[in-house]
């Protein structure tokens, strides 16, 4: 039985209790009425009580007081009548009852905060917004247990108030202290990080909550914090991530859209230059080179007001995306693009049109007026939503599917930004997944290039079809990358066009390679391997599993090489490496020479298509 069946079923016991005792207490007044005329008669006949004495109010009164363990008439004795006795017993009853409701009223908030301290292991949600809830949802639907912490009260499941969550001790209030994860979705990002700071001195103190994953809704500083996070010397600040929904969502988005990146030839076109579009056009690029399509670069066509500008600043942020694509930028509205594409028979047919525009009406009414392009402009449209993304149940995908409004026979695909990106496993690929991707997205790129066929090794293949074993190794190394660029005194920093271009200063390279093989013979021992003779992959066997100092030169060079590979790596993630810490006066150089922007030249001519 899920959670939500068990406390429905719950609410539903109590309200019958209630019910019950309510019943119960209007039979005690009754039959302690009856009981009691009944009573007071004998007593008078008797000459032990005074005539008049069972007048109305006085048995209103006697009946009262049974429920306080005490009546007066009944000190004199004497035979008591079934009524009565029924009375005298439930009518105490009723009264413990109604003093522990009573009770729980009273000191329900101190009880409910008691039980959330000693909670352990669930899971901690902080905000109102939509994320929050559909994050709490979708770890519930899990049957995790969620505490949601908010401003204000709010109908949940597991609820607490909490005055200012920014304090350790008032997120110890909600079990944050023996908390497996917490997750902080508040409306602002400076708000987010406040909460995730006091998260992490909690953390630092009782080692919980194991993971905190904070939302951070602007895409470049949630870029730069990634970024400063990573270059802790124990990237293990490991138990935190920054993550943008626009950015996820967007990569969902083009991962689980097989067919297109599956075609010989591609062009696609993106309407809007936000953080969703920002991703779309990343991803797609990067899924495109990872299937071998190198050669023959992805056309993007790129519309906006501020397209030129984007392009640029995506080409000069990822290494890797001047040779995966060719974007030409468009200030022209959308509708005059398409309909020049529609009348110039040269135009390849879109693949892909996304509709990103920030301004979701104008998306949706994009989206509504492309019945005149749909033969010949494009095969399918994807529409970015998130505060509408209701509207979208209107669509109706196919002709045997019930809707409001035709989705262009199928064709139309609404994306819920909220709904894609508040996934829990997606949230997980924090900055170390997304290096091991990079580090791998080298590896078989340049393997591509040197005539390897796809899929002809395991290592070959596209991340997503990658072995767990092989994307472990790729994260084991990424996830050292931190206490290198200690070593060195440097940091990451997101990449931009014109910056200064890293240089290995004198026995840097030696320094770290050998801690790389000193992080690979442990990864390695970690997984089963064992020295021996050759390389055994089915034996788990391998000869380089020595000392640094007795690697033969041929082994060292592999080490020395993966570290060379480390600016090229970060680059191809959009991350650069900047010196923060002056070297030794013997390796000084003179300042690094500008990188040269290798952006433009990877953009098409801003003009009509």
């Amino acid at each position: 039985m899920s959670q939500v069946h068990r406390e429905a079923l719950s609410a539903r016991v109590v309200v019958a209790i209630r019910l019950l005792f309510v019943a119960l207490g209007m039979a005690s007044l009754i039959f302690g009425y009856a009981g009691l005329s009944r009573y007071l008669h004998l007593q008078i006949m008797h000459g032990l009580r005074p005539a008049g004495d069972d007048s109305p109010s006085n048995l209103v009164y006697y009946d009262i007081e049974l429920f306080l363990v005490q009546s007066t008439p009944l000190s004199a004795g004497g035979p008591v009548p079934w009524q009565l006795q029924i009375a005298r017993f439930a009518a105490p009853g009723v009264a413990l009852y109604a003093l522990a409701e009573l009770g729980v009223a009273l000191f329900a908030t101190r009880i409910h905060r008691s039980r959330l301290r000693r909670a352990r292991g669930h899971t901690v949600v902080c905000g109102s917004t939509r994320a929050a809830k559909v994050l709490a949802a979708r770890l519930r639907s899990t049957g995790s247990r969620v505490i949601v912490v908010e401003s204000a009260a709010a109908h949940q499941i597991e609820q607490a108030t909490v005055r200012d969550p920014g304090l350790p001790r008032n997120l110890a209030d909600v079990g944050a202290h023996r908390a497996a994860d917490l997750y902080v979705c508040l409306e602002l990002g400076e708000h987010n990080a406040q909460i995730a700071n006091a998260a992490a001195r909690l953390r630092h103190d009782t080692g919980h909550p194991k993971k905190i994953h904070v939302l951070i809704p602007d895409l470049e500083l949630c870029t730069a914090l990634r970024a400063r996070r990573w270059s802790l010397p124990q990237s293990g600040a490991r138990h935190i991530g920054f993550f943008n929904p626009e950015e996820l969502a967007g990569q969902k988005t083009v991962r689980t859209d097989l067919t297109a990146l599956e075609e010989p030839t591609a062009e696609i076109a993106i309407a809007g230059t936000g953080p969703f579009g920002r991703s779309v056009l990343v991803e797609f690029a990067r899924q495109w080179a990872a299937r071998g399509r190198e050669r023959e670069a992805l056309r993007v066509v790129l519309i906006g007001p501020d397209a030129a500008t984007t392009a640029a600043t995506l080409l000069g942020r990822y290494a890797f995306l001047a040779g995966a694509c060719r974007i030409q930028p468009l200030t022209e509205p959308l509708d005059v693009v398409l309909a020049q594409r529609r009348d110039d028979p040269s135009a390849h047919r879109l693949t892909r049109l996304y509709l990103c525009q920030e301004d979701e009406a104008e998306a949706l009414t994009a989206a509504l007026d492309l019945a005149a392009h749909f033969q010949s402009t494009f095969a399918e449209v994807v529409v970015r939503l998130d505060r509408m993304a209701g509207i979208a149940t209107t669509f109706r995908a196919g002709r045997n599917t019930d809707g409001l409004v035709d989705a262009l026979n199928g064709r139309l695909r609404p994306v819920d930004v909220t709904s894609v990106s508040c996934d829990p496993e997606l949230i997980e690929d924090d900055l170390a997944e997304w290096l091991a991707r990079a580090c791998h997205q080298r590896h078989l790129t340049e393997r591509l290039r040197a005539g390897a066929r796809p899929g002809a090794s395991p290592g070959l293949l596209p991340w997503e079809e990658l072995g767990e074993e092989y994307r472990s190794a790729n994260r084991d190394q990424a996830m050292d990358i931190g206490r290198k660029l200690t070593e060195i005194g440097c940091l990451l920093s997101p990449r931009r066009a014109g910056g200064p271009r890293f240089e290995y200063l004198g026995g840097e390279v030696e320094r770290l390679a050998e801690l790389e093989h000193e992080r690979w013979v442990g990864e390695r021992t970690r997984r089963g391997w064992r020295r021996g003779p050759a390389h055994d992959e089915e034996g788990k066997r391998h000869p380089d599993l020595v000392p640094w100092r007795t690697l033969s030169a041929s082994s060292r060079e592999l080490d020395i090489t993966a570290v060379r590979d480390i600016p090229a790596m970060l680059a191809d993630a959009g991350l650069a490496i900047a010196r923060v810490r002056p070297p030794d006066a013997e390796r000084r150089r003179p300042p690094a020479r500008p990188e040269p922007a290798d952006g433009p030249a990877a953009i098409l001519p801003a003009k009509s298509p």
